[in-house]
């Protein structure tokens, strides 16, 4: 009995927890800085140099490096590539935050009834959307063909109808993609912008509560079952 009690107060005490620190935390909607042809930041496990030899391999094009913009404790680079096809952008993130590393990439495809479906393979590259939005998996990999291979398989199970990435204009519509979905979240009452323009924002009290409630409870049954329950959220 103590160790169901000790269990149901951790989960009790990292819920409020992760609900304040939601709460508290000023977040971007946009977190790219401007392009570059080079990583502009540390790539502590050569990760990021990897991942993006491995997707420029699998026929993605490079459209440059990115430091992110949110200031010293994010001392982080994103490689940003698009699809041959032009369905998928893949950011390979790199570096570190308050000095631990980090490191993973996302896969987005934009679907044609204004959505997004995105894989990751690390569960800090997760960010939950209560709004439904965005759907999420996460599929550890070891390598980006890996994990692009699983991105598809998804996208063919679920019958989504991608909407494209228009050439020469890819940063433009990923940043469209995350507008559409901050809007989609503040309808369902879940963020507040802090001012007119929609560039920055704080989650709600019960936007704070369920996500990071949601996110918590999530993250511990796909560590567990290493990704695959549940497999979209």
């Amino acid at each position: 009995m103590r160790a169901l009690y000790l269990i149901l107060g951790l989960m009790g005490f990292w819920s409020v927890f992760l609900t304040i620190i939601f709460r508290l935390e000023k977040r971007t909607v946009w977190p790219f800085g401007e392009l570059q042809p080079g990583l502009p930041s540390e790539d502590p496990n050569g990760y990021g140099a990897r991942w993006v030899q491995d997707a420029i391999a699998s026929g993605f094009t490079m459209l440059g490096w990115s430091r992110d913009s949110r200031g010293t404790t994010y001392s982080v680079s994103y490689g940003l590539l698009v699809s041959p096809q032009r369905d998928v952008f893949a950011v390979i993130g790199t570096g570190r935050i308050l000095r631990m590393p980090m490191e993973a990439t996302w896969l987005y495809t934009p679907t044609c009834d204004g959505k997004c479906f995105y894989s990751t393979d690390k569960q800090s590259g997760v960010q939950i959307d209560l709004s439904r939005n965005w759907t999420n998996q996460l599929a550890p990999s070891a390598r980006f063909r890996d994990l692009l291979q699983q991105h598809r398989d998804w996208l063919r199970e679920n019958a989504v109808i991608p909407r494209p990435f228009s050439e020469g204009n890819e940063m433009v519509d990923l940043r469209r993609v995350r507008e559409e979905h901050f809007r989609a979240m503040e309808r369902a009452g879940l963020i507040d912008f802090t001012d007119g323009t929609g560039s920055h924002f704080y989650f709600t009290f019960l936007g704070a509560a369920r996500t990071a409630i949601w996110s918590y409870f999530l993250g511990m049954a796909r560590q567990l079952s290493v990704g695959k329950f549940p497999r979209s959220a």
